[in-house]
């Protein structure tokens, strides 16, 4: 019986990643739990337990299972499951939280509202609907990657927060792809980011050797086009990463010319001047690219024209 009853909790560990020294202690606690129901006592109670025979010795006595009452036997399983539930949930949140920054994959497996649910094999993560990619749908079944945001515990199983909306997913796709980011020759600065439609990425190259617009591009655009893909043909402008944040800001609104830029440090505004004709590309569609670059810079960008400063 002792035997059997151990084999069983041994099988259930191992589907859930128990490791054994772990379910031997939810097993000694629940047969504790369980000895001071069956004789009525709150004694402490020294549970020893021969994992080759099964022989489980009681405060130095032989105990045999059988012999435990039907209440006394369900108080030991109860205790030694939420034992190895709580102890899952601990190797959950360790194994997740040592991941927050990266990207993860797994299958879609189920919605709640406009939440979609992941499951990731171990664990449940949930995207919720502001983390996703505007115009993307879902199917159940579906393999999805995201950026790990957060791991956070709670009262059941730890919440695993992911994203494909965040910057830093736009960061991990293309440290996937460019081996000189990995490496660190190459240094992703600062992303500016509206999901589903365009960032800008600022990059540095360490080396005066590489160029880190062509790098990250790759041959014929093969890299930049697998990160593009991921997202859904979201538009990536990279950016030459400069300390000067009026060359910064210049290079973020190429192709557009810029004729002039006037900073306020102190109220961190930035008046630029752009030809008359290269006006509305300096713009962008609906505001797009002026608004990208002031989150690039982190000033508040004016753009205008010489026809328009005249009047």
């Amino acid at each position: 019986m002792n035997i059997e009853f151990i084999d069983a909790l041994e099988e259930m560990a191992k589907a859930k990643g128990i490791v054994r020294e772990d379910l031997y202690e939810a097993i000694r606690r629940g047969l504790a739990v369980a000895y001071k129901e069956q004789y009525y006592t709150e004694a402490d109670v020294e549970v020893e337990i021969d994992q080759h025979s099964g022989d489980i010795l009681i405060n130095g006595k032989k105990i045999d299972l059988a012999k435990f009452g039907r209440i006394a036997t369900r108080k030991a399983e109860e205790t030694i499951r939420q034992e190895v539930t709580l102890k899952r949930r601990e190797i959950i949140f360790e194994l997740y939280s040592h991941r927050i920054g990266e990207i993860i994959g797994g299958s879609i497996h189920r919605f709640e509202g406009k939440n979609v649910w992941v499951n990731l094999g171990e664990a449940e993560a949930v995207l919720p609907n502001g983390e996703r990619i505007p115009g993307e749908r879902y199917h159940a079944g579906e393999r999805l990657r995201a950026y790990l945001v957060s791991v956070e515990k709670t009262h059941g199983d730890p919440r695993i927060l992911i994203s494909r909306a965040h910057p830093e997913f736009v960061h991990q796709l293309l440290r996937l792809e460019v081996p000189e980011i990995e490496d660190g020759t190459l240094v992703v600065r600062k992303i500016a980011r509206e999901a589903g439609r365009r960032s800008k990425v600022a990059i540095e190259s360490l080396d005066p050797n590489v160029d880190p617009i062509g790098t990250c591009v790759g041959a014929g655009g093969t890299r930049i086009r697998v990160v593009t893909r991921e997202l859904n043909g979201e538009k990536i402008d990279l950016i030459r990463w400069s300390d000067d944040i009026g060359q910064l800001l210049q290079n973020s609104l190429e192709p557009a010319s810029v004729l002039s830029v006037e900073l306020d440090e102190e109220t961190r505004k930035a008046n630029v001047l752009i030809p008359d004709d290269e006006l509305s590309l300096a713009i962008g569609k609906g505001g797009q690219n002026v608004r990208l670059t002031a989150k690039l810079v982190g000033y508040a960008v004016t753009v205008s024209s010489p026809s328009e400063e005249s009047k």
